[in-house]
């Protein structure tokens, strides 16, 4: 139930619909494709907007060309609540099969096309503007909101999120991360390991095959038992908010040419996991299981590399940050019933520090990283409707 100080918040939101409208359109139409992940053109159309209310505003990050901002409504108080999107893409992939411009921010019947529309320009847009609203509203407040726009995100946030937790620039008592949710609130995403594995022969002339070691052959031989494994493990597992533990070969290359035998092959596996499932010990298993298929075949010489690795994220959904937000969506007409997030975000660096974090955003998952991806506006109004309520439960006075 709204009382009279949030319905003049959300009245406030509601003004600056086309204001809204307009700065999601210039987002869409800044190139900011990663890689290269230049996301200055972004950058500079957040921060001219960010720098009109907010009380405090910083440029920070390693890499000049991937800037990220922290803006600050009434620092140094608390709670402090950090909303945090990202705003470099995905490449286009073939032009030929887009309908509308990548870049150009075509709206048509209330449906704005584009790369980024939704992933994450859509979530974006509408925290910057909920945070205009709130500042405007002119509501007391004693905790600080924080807009987070960041770079990076799309290839790991090594130079984004993850780069501003581990330089102790993020200290928030509640992080909201804006990602594709059609906004409902979502407390659980998979995390990530991905794995090298190289299996090592000996080249010699393909007439004389046997005259070598074949490194294709022993990786075939390693990834037929591997998967098999995988799969018998992983159907036994599950989560009720995501979807089921994953793993994908992702890539692979071996051999010089045809007739040499091939002495180096390499494949990357994307092991995703669940929430409830610990890294190390994917970590653990995986090598187990590799150690296991060597000890059957000892004429395979491989070596299991650690790429990366991605905590899952999980916020309990009777947690005060979850119960806040679930009232804010069920207030402006969202199923308050939290879900699972599909992908990865740049939420875990926040909730591996033990930060509350949840992820809330409009849009469609599926048509993300897709030709003509799109964002239907009205879903982008009321994702800033929700990000105003919610900011105000959180840091408003009591």
């Amino acid at each position: 139930m709204l009382n009279a100080d949030e319905r003049h918040l959300l009245a406030r939101v509601d003004a600056l619909q086309s204001e809204l409208r307009d700065l999601l359109v210039d987002l869409v139409r800044a190139d900011t494709v990663n890689p290269p992940g230049d996301t200055r053109p972004a950058a500079k159309i957040c921060a001219d907007v960010l720098d009109a209310f907010c009380d405090e505003l910083r440029t920070v990050g390693p890499d000049p060309m991937m800037p990220n901002l922290i803006a600050t409504i009434n620092p140094g108080q608390h709670p402090q609540l950090w909303f945090n999107s990202h705003m470099d893409v995905v490449p286009v992939g073939d032009l030929n099969n887009w309908h509308y411009g990548p870049f150009a921010g075509d709206i048509v019947g209330g449906v704005l096309y584009g790369r980024g529309s939704a992933d994450a320009k859509g979530c974006l847009a509408p925290m910057v503007i909920a945070a205009k609203a709130l500042k405007e509203s002119g509501l007391p407040l004693r905790g600080s909101l924080v807009v987070n726009p960041v770079s990076d995100e799309e290839v790991g946030g090594i130079k984004g999120a993850k780069w501003i937790c581990e330089n102790g620039l993020a200290n928030p008592d509640a992080v909201v991360i804006g990602e594709i949710t059609s906004n409902r609130v979502a407390i659980a995403h998979k995390g990530i390991a991905w794995f090298r594995l190289t299996t090592h022969g000996r080249t010699a002339h393909a007439s004389t095959p046997w005259a070598g070691e074949n490194a294709i052959s022993h990786m075939v031989t390693l990834l037929y038992h591997l998967e098999r494994e995988l799969q018998a493990r992983l159907a036994t597992r599950t989560h009720p908010l995501t979807p089921p533990p994953s793993y994908n070969l992702g890539t692979i290359r071996g051999g010089v040419k045809s007739n040499v035998v091939a002495d180096r092959c390499e494949v990357e596996l994307d092991r995703r996991l669940l929430p409830s499932e610990d890294v190390d010990a994917v970590i653990a298993e995986v090598n187990e299981i590799v150690a296991s298929i060597q000890h059957e075949h000892p004429e395979i010489k491989v070596d299991v590399e650690l790429v990366l690795t991605g905590s899952p994220l999980e916020t309990a959904a009777d947690h005060p940050l979850t119960l806040t937000a679930r009232g804010a969506a069920r207030d402006v007409g969202v199923p308050d019933d939290p879900v699972g997030y599909e992908q990865a975000s740049d939420g875990r660096f926040f909730s591996e520090r033990g930060i509350p974090t949840i992820l809330i955003g409009p849009g469609i998952a599926q048509r993300a990283h897709q030709p003509d991806e799109y964002i239907a506006l009205d879903e982008v109004y009321q994702a800033a409707r929700l990000y105003a309520l919610l900011a105000y439960r959180m840091i408003g006075q009591e």
